[in-house]
Formats: C-alpha cells, sequence, structure tokens
C-alpha cells in the first residue's frame, strides 16, 4: 500500500471520483497522452483532482487540495494517439506543492490515512439502505430502470465512499465529501444530501406527471 509523500502527475477535471469508484475517461491533449504514456510505462497510477479555477482544456487549470489516487484499470489507444480508458479510484491525497516542469502537472502529495470506522448496526445499515434504495429507485426511475434493493459495503470507510459515489449534487458538493477525513462523518453528509436529493428528485417527478396530466 503506498504511503507517505510521492510525486504524482495529475489530471484536473470537472469531476471527483471517490475511492473505490470508476470512470472512463478519454484522453486527447497531447499533454495528457504524454503524461498517460509515463503512467502506463510506470505504476499506471496518477491524480485525479477536481478543477478549481480555469478549464480541462488550454491552459493549466488550478485545482482542489485533495484529489484521488486513481490506476488505470483498461485503456485502448486510437489510431489516432487518443487514448479510452476507465479508471479506479484507490486512495485519497492531499497536494503539498504543485510543480510544472513538464508540459502538465505534478505536485508532491500527501497520502491520506483513513480514520477507523465503526461498523454500523443493524438499525443505522437498515436507515441507510433506505435511503440509499429510495434515492436510486428515483435515479434509475427517471431513465426508465428499476431496483429493488441496493448491495451496500459492511466496512465503514467503503460504505461511506460508496454513498458519496451515489450523488448526483454539483461537484462542489462532492468534493466536500471527499475532504470529510472521518468516514462517520462521510457517511452522515451523504445520507444528508441523498435525502435532500431525494425530496428534489420528487419534486422533479411530480412536475413531470403534472405536464402530462395537464397535456
Amino acid at each position: 500500500m503506498l504511503s507517505g509523500r510521492r510525486l504524482l502527475p495529475l489530471f484536473p477535471l470537472n469531476l471527483v471520483l471517490f475511492p473505490g469508484a470508476s470512470t472512463p475517461l478519454h484522453v486527447f491533449e497531447e499533454r495528457y497522452r504524454l503524461m498517460m504514456q509515463r503512467c502506463l510505462t510506470d505504476d499506471r497510477r496518477f491524480g485525479v483532482v477536481l478543477i478549481k479555477a480555469g478549464k480541462e482544456v488550454g491552459e493549466p487549470a488550478e485545482p482542489f487540495d485533495v484529489g484521488t489516487l486513481s490506476r488505470v484499470a483498461e485503456y485502448q489507444r486510437l489510431e489516432d494517439g487518443r487514448i479510452i480508458m476507465r479508471v479506479t479510484g484507490e486512495r485519497r491525497f492531499r497536494i503539498e506543492r504543485l510543480t510544472r516542469l513538464r508540459p502538465y502537472i505534478e505536485a508532491e502529495v500527501e497520502m491520506l490515512e483513513e480514520g477507523a470506522g465503526s461498523p454500523l448496526g443493524p438499525e443505522e445499515i437498515a436507515a441507510v439502505r433506505d435511503v440509499a434504495v429510495r434515492h436510486q429507485r428515483l435515479v434509475l426511475g427517471m431513465r426508465g430502470g428499476w431496483v429493488s434493493d441496493v448491495k451496500l459495503p459492511v466496512d465503514a470507510v467503503e460504505l461511506s465512499y460508496h454513498l458519496c459515489a451515489l450523488v448526483q449534487s454539483a461537484m462542489q458538493e462532492r468534493q466536500r465529501l471527499l475532504e470529510e477525513d472521518s468516514p462517520a462523518g462521510r457517511i452522515q453528509k451523504a445520507v444528508a444530501v441523498l435525502n435532500h436529493e431525494i425530496e428534489v428528485l420528487k419534486e422533479h417527478v411530480a412536475n413531470e406527471l403534472r405536464k402530462r396530466v395537464g397535456g
């Protein structure tokens, strides 16, 4: 397991990736193709960080301080040099110092240790599952899908990130969850956000039904 400090290439995106979650990436800018070439010949790891100021394409963007160490799970090189890949989040880190000696950003980062998470009791798990199921039914229902139940991790740390990954809110909200050091605090905050989203989604569904009836 990686620990302590290390120099890490960064990929600033309009995206917050949580440990344990995965996401597809499309790498087309020359600087990030160079970065990925280095990563793929090394340990396949780089940092995914949310952009605080600037844009994904063009001049270097300013990232938030806390990001996620990510590993390339699979990739495909296209004939024109672009790379299609899927990456998985592994651990959180905090940026200590940025360097711009290469075409892409690198940073000296400190890997963040996870606080010890106490297992949730049966009643707490049931309450969390209820929120997760109601949330996912609304989200999937809007896409024509359905879920009868959700499988939740038993480990408190894994559970906290699983709940965070369900959040559909603005990226700044997801960043706030990523920056929470306590698994218990992360679960509490994620559940609060999911409950808020449930009410927003229910109102949206009700409005759509009213439109259909009115039409």
